[in-house]
């Protein structure tokens, strides 16, 4: 018998992206700082993985990074502000990513695996999407993030506990944008596609759909 074959999705950077041009302006003409400071700080580790690995929450992570992009900045006040608006930022969903989730998911688990948050989920929730995954496996409750090697069996034993059985590593589809992430999954087994676009991820799967 053909094993199900399984479907996870990373989120940001697959299901849903980020403009920046806002926050760009805002930290050009009040700060005479470039895009993606805020995102260099936010994300430096251990910063950055303590949120993800549960030791902070975002509203901890926020307030901390407030703090840290004000530093030495010409206008800590202005600097605090970007960071508060850009922090209320959820994405936009990437529609022919979630097409394919619908798709998949008439005859096939679907499953979401992040780095996340405290508050993945009530983004999910406003994003309407919440329900297209038979599980959100989140680093922020796993306590370990991708690409770290034990961060895939952790959420493999999740898939596996929602389902009700084992599941084969290589009947596992897992796409990310991540190459660090996608060479991890594949040393633990999975079938790792990274990704750049809907269409060529639906190329990539398509002979695994296929009668």
């Amino acid at each position: 018998m053909t094993p199900t074959r399984v479907f996870v999705f990373d989120i940001d950077g697959v299901i849903r992206s980020f403009r920046p041009a806002r926050m760009a302006a805002r930290l050009d003409a009040e700060l005479g700082l470039p895009v993606g400071i805020i995102e260099q700080t936010a994300f430096a580790d251990p910063f950055g993985v303590d949120l993800v690995e549960g030791r902070m929450t975002r509203a901890e992570w926020v307030a901390e990074l407030s703090e840290r992009v004000a530093q030495n900045t010409r206008d800590a006040d202005a600097a605090r502000s970007i960071v508060s608006e850009w922090a209320t930022d959820i994405g936009q969903l990437i529609p022919e990513t979630v097409e394919l989730i619908d798709e998949l998911r008439t005859q096939h688990p679907v499953f979401a695996f992040t780095n996340g948050t405290d508050c993945t989920t009530r983004e999910l929730t406003e994003h309407g999407i919440i329900d297209r995954f038979h599980r959100v496996l989140n680093s922020y409750e796993l306590g370990i993030a991708k690409p770290e090697p034990a961060s895939y069996p952790k959420a493999h034993a999740q898939i596996e506990q929602t389902l009700g059985g084992p599941v084969p590593a290589s009947s596992v589809h897992f796409t990310d944008d991540r190459p660090e992430n996608i060479e991890a999954a594949a040393r633990f087994g999975w079938q790792a596609v990274q990704f750049t676009d809907a269409a060529a991820l639906r190329r990539a799967i398509a002979p695994v759909l296929a009668p």
